[in-house]
């Protein structure tokens, strides 16, 4: 069960990625599987709470950790176990 779970994070965050204006290697780093930290969202510059916001709702659905990094926008990575 908890693989599935895991499976369906990865999915969401592919499926996020896979949205018009996008690139392509984002996509592709999103969707490596595996454990590790995965970039799956950019947020504005001033929407950090909305990057926390996001990273808590993959915390709820089995994500080990997320972290809202700054790179001239807020990117979201999530870390997984497998």
């Amino acid at each position: 069960m908890k693989l599935r779970k895991k499976a369906a994070l990865l999915a969401a965050a592919t499926a996020l990625l896979a949205a018009p204006g996008v690139a392509a290697g984002q996509a592709a780093a999103a969707a490596a599987p595996g454990p590790g930290w995965h970039h799956v969202q950019d947020f504005a510059p001033e929407d950090l709470g909305g990057c926390h916001t996001r990273g808590q709702w993959y915390l709820e659905n089995g994500a080990n950790r997320y972290e809202c990094r700054p790179a001239g926008v807020w990117q979201l990575w999530v870390l997984t176990d497998g």
